[in-house]
Protein backbone atom coordinates (compact mmCIF):
# COMPACT_ATOMS: atom_id res chain seq x y z
CA UNK A 1 0.00 0.00 0.00
CA UNK A 2 3.07 2.40 0.71
CA UNK A 3 4.31 2.19 -2.64
CA UNK A 4 0.80 2.84 -4.33
CA UNK A 5 0.70 5.84 -2.29
CA UNK A 6 4.27 7.56 -2.89
CA UNK A 7 2.78 6.86 -7.02
CA UNK A 8 -0.33 8.35 -6.35
CA UNK A 9 1.31 11.37 -4.19
CA UNK A 10 4.28 11.43 -7.46
CA UNK A 11 1.60 11.29 -10.22
CA UNK A 12 -0.56 14.01 -8.68
CA UNK A 13 2.75 16.42 -8.29
CA UNK A 14 3.65 16.21 -11.60
CA UNK A 15 -0.13 16.55 -12.79
CA UNK A 16 0.62 20.00 -10.91
CA UNK A 17 3.99 20.67 -12.25
CA UNK A 18 2.96 20.26 -15.55
CA UNK A 19 -0.49 22.17 -15.39
CA UNK A 20 1.52 25.55 -13.83
CA UNK A 21 3.87 25.16 -15.93
CA UNK A 22 1.55 24.65 -19.73
CA UNK A 23 4.02 22.28 -20.56
CA UNK A 24 3.84 19.45 -22.76
CA UNK A 25 4.68 16.04 -21.07
CA UNK A 26 6.31 13.79 -23.52
CA UNK A 27 4.50 15.34 -26.68
CA UNK A 28 5.00 18.38 -28.74
CA UNK A 29 3.23 22.14 -28.01
CA UNK A 30 1.74 23.54 -30.90
CA UNK A 31 0.71 27.14 -31.30
CA UNK A 32 -1.41 27.46 -34.67
CA UNK A 33 -2.45 31.03 -36.00
CA UNK A 34 -4.97 31.31 -38.90
CA UNK A 35 -4.22 34.46 -40.98
CA UNK A 36 -6.88 36.17 -42.97
CA UNK A 37 -5.38 37.86 -46.52
CA UNK A 38 -9.45 38.59 -47.57
CA UNK A 39 -10.54 42.20 -47.62
CA UNK A 40 -13.64 41.28 -45.55
CA UNK A 41 -13.85 39.41 -42.39
CA UNK A 42 -14.19 36.16 -42.59
CA UNK A 43 -15.95 33.64 -39.56
CA UNK A 44 -14.02 30.42 -38.60
CA UNK A 45 -15.40 27.81 -36.12
CA UNK A 46 -12.60 25.29 -34.38
CA UNK A 47 -13.47 22.29 -33.02
CA UNK A 48 -11.33 19.30 -32.06
CA UNK A 49 -12.47 16.01 -30.18
CA UNK A 50 -12.06 17.28 -27.20
CA UNK A 51 -12.14 20.71 -27.80
CA UNK A 52 -14.58 23.50 -29.16
CA UNK A 53 -13.22 26.82 -29.53
CA UNK A 54 -16.35 28.36 -31.14
CA UNK A 55 -16.47 31.22 -33.42
CA UNK A 56 -13.93 33.71 -34.48
CA UNK A 57 -14.42 36.60 -36.65
CA UNK A 58 -11.04 37.47 -38.38
CA UNK A 59 -10.41 40.52 -40.25
CA UNK A 60 -8.28 41.54 -42.83
CA UNK A 61 -4.49 40.88 -42.03
CA UNK A 62 -5.91 40.07 -38.49
CA UNK A 63 -5.04 36.29 -37.23
CA UNK A 64 -6.60 33.77 -34.32
CA UNK A 65 -4.27 31.85 -32.94
CA UNK A 66 -4.13 28.51 -29.85
CA UNK A 67 -1.98 26.25 -28.08
CA UNK A 68 -2.29 22.56 -27.46
CA UNK A 69 -0.47 19.32 -26.13
CA UNK A 70 -0.17 17.02 -29.03
CA UNK A 71 -1.95 13.62 -27.99
CA UNK A 72 0.32 11.07 -27.29
CA UNK A 73 -1.10 8.52 -29.47
CA UNK A 74 -0.14 11.12 -32.69
CA UNK A 75 -4.15 11.53 -33.13
CA UNK A 76 -4.25 14.79 -32.14
CA UNK A 77 -7.20 16.55 -35.30
CA UNK A 78 -8.38 20.39 -35.09
CA UNK A 79 -10.53 21.30 -37.71
CA UNK A 80 -12.04 24.59 -39.32
CA UNK A 81 -15.54 25.67 -40.47
CA UNK A 82 -14.68 29.09 -42.48
CA UNK A 83 -17.13 31.29 -43.59
CA UNK A 84 -16.66 34.25 -46.68
CA UNK A 85 -19.38 36.11 -47.83
CA UNK A 86 -21.70 33.36 -49.29
CA UNK A 87 -18.71 30.87 -49.46
CA UNK A 88 -18.00 28.36 -47.14
CA UNK A 89 -15.40 25.20 -46.62
CA UNK A 90 -14.28 22.87 -43.77
CA UNK A 91 -10.61 21.05 -43.41
CA UNK A 92 -8.43 19.74 -41.27
CA UNK A 93 -5.78 22.50 -39.58
CA UNK A 94 -3.95 19.91 -38.04
CA UNK A 95 -3.27 16.48 -37.96
CA UNK A 96 -0.65 13.77 -38.14
CA UNK A 97 -0.62 14.34 -42.39
CA UNK A 98 -0.46 18.43 -41.35
CA UNK A 99 2.51 18.35 -39.34
CA UNK A 100 5.22 17.40 -41.55
CA UNK A 101 4.27 21.04 -43.79
CA UNK A 102 4.58 22.34 -40.32
CA UNK A 103 7.03 20.47 -38.19
CA UNK A 104 10.51 22.37 -37.71
CA UNK A 105 11.97 19.29 -35.32
CA UNK A 106 13.20 21.85 -32.58
CA UNK A 107 13.03 22.13 -28.57
CA UNK A 108 10.13 24.00 -27.22
CA UNK A 109 7.01 24.92 -29.15
CA UNK A 110 6.31 23.97 -32.31
CA UNK A 111 4.46 26.91 -35.29
CA UNK A 112 1.90 25.74 -37.75
CA UNK A 113 0.58 29.11 -39.72
CA UNK A 114 -2.76 29.52 -42.22
CA UNK A 115 -3.18 31.55 -44.73
CA UNK A 116 -6.81 32.17 -46.01
CA UNK A 117 -6.76 34.24 -49.44
CA UNK A 118 -9.64 34.52 -51.86
CA UNK A 119 -7.82 31.80 -53.76
CA UNK A 120 -7.71 29.17 -50.91
CA UNK A 121 -5.98 27.76 -48.05
CA UNK A 122 -2.28 27.80 -47.69
CA UNK A 123 0.16 25.97 -44.92
CA UNK A 124 3.59 27.35 -43.26
CA UNK A 125 6.20 26.31 -40.63
CA UNK A 126 6.76 29.66 -41.16
CA UNK A 127 5.01 33.19 -40.79
CA UNK A 128 6.77 34.50 -44.32
CA UNK A 129 5.87 36.50 -47.04
CA UNK A 130 3.11 34.39 -48.89
CA UNK A 131 5.42 33.05 -52.22
CA UNK A 132 8.31 31.67 -49.04
CA UNK A 133 7.12 28.37 -48.14
CA UNK A 134 3.57 28.16 -48.18
CA UNK A 135 2.03 25.36 -49.00
CA UNK A 136 -1.91 24.85 -50.96
CA UNK A 137 -4.30 22.66 -49.42
CA UNK A 138 -7.86 23.73 -50.36
CA UNK A 139 -9.82 25.95 -52.69
CA UNK A 140 -13.00 27.91 -51.36
CA UNK A 141 -15.86 25.24 -51.82
CA UNK A 142 -18.33 27.04 -54.40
Amino acid sequence: MGAMHNLFTLLTLLSLIISVTHACFLTSKWNLYVISNIEDDIVVHIKSGDDDLGNHTIPFNGNYNWSFCERIDGHTLFYGYFWWASKFTSLALFDHELRGPCALHKEGGQHCYWLVRPDGFFVSRYNRTFADHWTFIKHWDE
